[in-house]
């Protein structure tokens, strides 16, 4: 299974122009949004899911209307920013102005560093994991090794913090919130899950990668 795992574009609350928790995508970040659209058009992906931050499901639809039949979008609450309040509801409606064929997950989440990490192990296993490797049933044999992989192709737009989370649950490295993993804003990061000779497997392809934005619309470093 193909997965690209992309942070939301700029917000209004990375520039400082919000204080709101749950704030819209920045003018650069609609654009950065449509590029990203654009540049995955030509990628067939079978699910979309999206947290149910407004500036990610704003991401998150610029690549679904470059899909064909315009899919829905799964929203996972569980894919939310760091430190997110447990109590956070999205605003259904608000989400729905932006995209119409939402299909809203519900989930409980607490709150603290704790919560984080527990919500987001379950994400990566439920949502990552558990079809990346269970649903393994094409088979090809390369020198003697038999490879089995699941077709899909998903895309997960999620925040700087999980992110951060994210990868490092998936090579097995301890979180450190003073190791700083950089996610620009639409970045990127892709990785293969398959079985070799049944041995669960993962292939790092790319990470925060950025060749869709022009120069004017990246930055030179950001968290």
């Amino acid at each position: 299974m193909d997965v690209y795992l992309v942070r939301h574009g700029e917000s209004l609350s990375n520039i400082g122009e919000s204080r709101e928790f749950d704030s819209m995508l920045s003018p650069k970040g609609e654009q950065q949004a449509e590029c990203l659209g654009r540049y995955l058009a030509n990628v067939k992906f079978d699910k979309i899911y999206s947290s149910h931050m407004c500036r990610a499901v704003q991401t998150a639809a610029a690549v679904a209307r470059h899909q064909e039949g315009n899919p829905e979008i799964i929203i996972v609450p569980e894919f939310c920013e760091t430190e997110t309040p447990g109590d956070f509801e999205a605003n259904t409606e608000l989400l729905r102005s932006v995209y119409p064929k939402l299909n809203i997950t519900k989930t409980s989440m607490g709150n603290g560093c704790g919560a984080d990490i527990e919500r987001l192990e379950y994400a990566v296993d439920k949502y990552i994991n558990l079809p990346g490797y269970s649903n393994a049933a094409e088979t090809v044999v390369t020198d003697g090794k038999q490879k089995r992989y699941n077709p899909e192709k998903i895309l997960i737009v999620s925040h700087a913090g999980a992110i951060c989370y994210m990868l490092s649950s998936l090579v097995n490295f301890r979180y450190d919130i003073n190791v700083n993993i950089v996610q620009h804003n639409t970045c990127i990061n892709k990785f293969e899950l398959f079985l070799i000779n049944d041995v669960p497997r993962k292939r790092f392809l790319r990470y925060n990668d950025v060749p869709h934005l022009p120069q004017e619309l990246r930055l030179e470093s950001q968290f």
